[in-house]
């Protein structure tokens, strides 16, 4: 509030004087108290929220996202949360250890599923270049197709795996790509690993290719929300006021500037299927 202005031989009244007071603590009492609008989908700030951005598509495929509980507790809107937001025909589970998980287990036991596990292997059904006819017939016979995909860093994603004895028994399904990752602001362990969003978006794109599916492209939205997402994860990191998780010594670097950890040089990235 700008204060006004008096001549020198101007006399105020004390009753003006009290006014103009009283205006201008109301003013620093408001500013005091200034409340920013707040999303309560993703739990950000409006300035900040990516929602408006999802627009949610059906699929014929069922997903069912297993969440590591520090990815679900960590990550307002990661890469599973913005999936699952995209995804009208999807649900989300947190956990590490599924065996005796009843949601997981009643899918797996319900006759009208077909489940089967995203997840590399030798085994594996792989959508790009793979025989899917088991598939097209499997879904002409009115079979619900139900994918759960594993939702955490690599590492964690391996733990959940060999923990989760339920799923060694579903087949596993897979896919070719051919691309890197964009998720600038992580470093996968090797060029073939994608991020959940980016393996559920290149799956439907090659399930659309080979006639499993029929979203008439809606899944490219998804990788709009991505790259916003990763926008704003660089921003945050490349801002010395705020102080997140994400903030490396020496700053932000890009991902060409960055040496691979050496222990991916050896160790299996993926439970190997029997």
């Amino acid at each position: 509030m700008k204060k006004p202005i008096l001549s020198s031989n101007y006399k105020m009244d004390k009753e003006t004087y009290l006014k103009i007071k009283k205006e201008r603590l109301d003013a620093l009492e408001a500013q005091k108290h200034k409340r920013e609008e707040f999303c309560y989908t993703c739990f950000r700030l409006q300035t900040n929220c990516l929602c408006h951005l999802i627009k949610p598509f059906m699929t014929d495929f069922h997903f069912v996202i297993l969440i590591h509980p520090m990815e679900a507790k960590k990550e307002k809107m990661g890469t599973g949360k913005i999936s699952r937001a995209s995804l009208l025909n999807s649900s989300m589970i947190m956990g590490v250890d599924f065996t005796e998980d009843s949601e997981v287990n009643d899918l797996i036991k319900n006759p009208d599923n077909h489940c089967m596990v995203m997840y590399p292997g030798n085994s594996a059904i792989n959508v790009t270049e793979g025989d899917v006819k088991p598939l097209l017939d499997l879904k002409t016979q009115g079979k619900k197709l139900v994918i759960f995909l594993i939702d955490g860093t690599w590492p964690c994603a391996k733990k959940m795996m060999r923990l989760s004895k339920n799923l060694h028994s579903l087949p596993r399904i897979s896919f070719t790509a051919h691309h890197k990752s964009i998720f600038e602001i992580k470093e996968q362990p090797a060029d073939y690993c994608l991020s959940t969003l980016e393996s559920i978006q290149f799956f439907i794109q090659e399930c659309n290719r080979r006639g499993l599916e029929s979203t008439d492209k809606q899944e490219d939205q998804m990788l709009e929300v991505f790259k916003a997402m990763i926008a704003f994860q660089i921003k945050c990191a490349e801002d010395p006021t705020l102080n997140t998780y994400r903030k490396r010594p020496g700053g932000f670097t890009k991902k060409e500037d960055r040496i691979r950890a050496k222990k991916w040089l050896y160790r299996n990235i993926v439970l190997a299927d029997k």
